[in-house]
This record gives C-alpha cells, structure tokens and sequence, in this order.
C-alpha cells in the first residue's frame, strides 16, 4: 500500500442509519472522528474514508472507492424564510453522502462547534456549507485548489473558535421542526436524532490530514 495523502480532512461523527423503523432513524455514534478523502496511487480515484481520531490514517472504519460522479454529499438541511439562512431540521448538523447507482446512503454529524452567535447546534455556517461543496466537487471528479477553497470560508460569528469540539449534548431529542412545516428526508418520514452522549475533547491532530479545515 503506497502514502495516504489526504487532500482534505475535517472533524466528523459517523452515524447509524436504522430504515428499519418507520420514518427511519439517524443514531449519531459519539466517537470523535475525521472525515477524510484521499486520491489512492494506483486507481487514481477517490477514498471517501471515515476513521475514529485515535486511529491513523492507514486504519479507516470506512474507506468507499468513489466513481466521480456516483456520489453526492450535501447537508441535510431546510430554509428558514424569516433570514433564508440555512438549518438543518434534525438537532444536529448533518450530512448525507448518497450514491447515483444505489440507494445505499452513509450519514455523518459535524463535530466542530456551531458557529451561531447563539449557539443553534442545527445551523450550518458558510464554513459548513463550503466543506460540503468542497467535498462534493472532489466527488463529481473536479479538480479542486482545496487550500484556496478553504482559505475563502468566512470565519464564524463573533469570532468563534470553529475548531473546538461540539460534544454533542444537544443531540438527546427527536427531529427539530422547521418553521417552514415538514422537513426534507432521507427516506420517508422525518429524521429523528438519538443521544450520541458525551464526545469528549481529543488533541487535534498535525501534518498528515492535508487541508484540514
């Protein structure tokens, strides 16, 4: 097996996605975790890896071989129409990475901490936004100046530290109702969150995981 070098990488939980449950169900799992995409030296394609942050890059729990343009990642999300701002309808931030040849589907919840002046655990901030459209280029194939895309991502409201640990606290209820009525699903239903406990603080981590955002 040739060098990793992951072309971006950012802090992430992986989720359990129960579609045994009518309207299925998203458990967030509480171990801290990266996000990670990589080109492999001998495809030349894309992994989309997932790994727990005491694990090294060399051991994903998840490592999918990406066809460009069978994946697409985007945020669970709905529009407020009072701000047009983004928020998910879930008490969490989430994102979904779905496949154009399947209905196969890997749920993710951030584990930086909302950049919302108050708090909202369920707003995407431009950054949030930004690292899904980043990740979602790598994945249609598109050559991406990651650096640079990362370097254009506003900061967070009134200075906020967007590297800190979200501990996931807030995530102990059901779905959050938008207050434009039903949210958009993963399946049928709506997204219910379950309780992912308490995350901890794990030391970020240096060099190795490319442009970490």
């Amino acid at each position: 097996m040739g060098s990793i070098a992951p072309i971006i990488t950012f802090k992430a939980g992986i989720c359990d996605y129960d579609v045994s449950s009518d309207p299925p169900k998203v458990h967030p799992k509480p171990t801290p975790g990266y996000l990670y995409l990589y080109e492999g030296e001998d495809d030349e394609l894309i992994h989309f890896c997932w790994r727990p942050r005491a694990a090294s890059l060399r051991e994903p729990e998840l490592d999918l071989v990406m066809v460009p343009g069978d994946g697409i990642f985007k945020p669970h999300q709905t529009s407020e129409p009072r701000d047009h701002s983004k928020k998910s309808p879930t008490n969490g931030r989430i994102f979904v990475l779905r496949f154009q040849s399947s209905s196969a589907k890997h749920v993710f919840w951030l584990q930086s901490k909302s950049q919302h002046a108050q708090g909202d655990a369920g707003w995407f901030s431009p950054r949030d936004i930004q690292l899904g459209k980043i990740v979602n280029k790598l994945l249609q194939g598109d050559q991406v100046n990651v650096q640079e895309e990362l370097s254009n991502i506003p900061g967070g409201q009134d200075g906020r530290n967007d590297d800190d640990d979200d501990n996931g606290d807030h995530m102990e209820g059901v779905r959050r109702e938008s207050q434009s009525g039903a949210a958009e699903n993963l399946a049928s239903g709506d997204l219910f969150i379950g309780d992912p406990s308490n995350e901890g603080e794990e030391s970020r981590e240096g060099g190795a995981d490319g442009g970490r955002a």
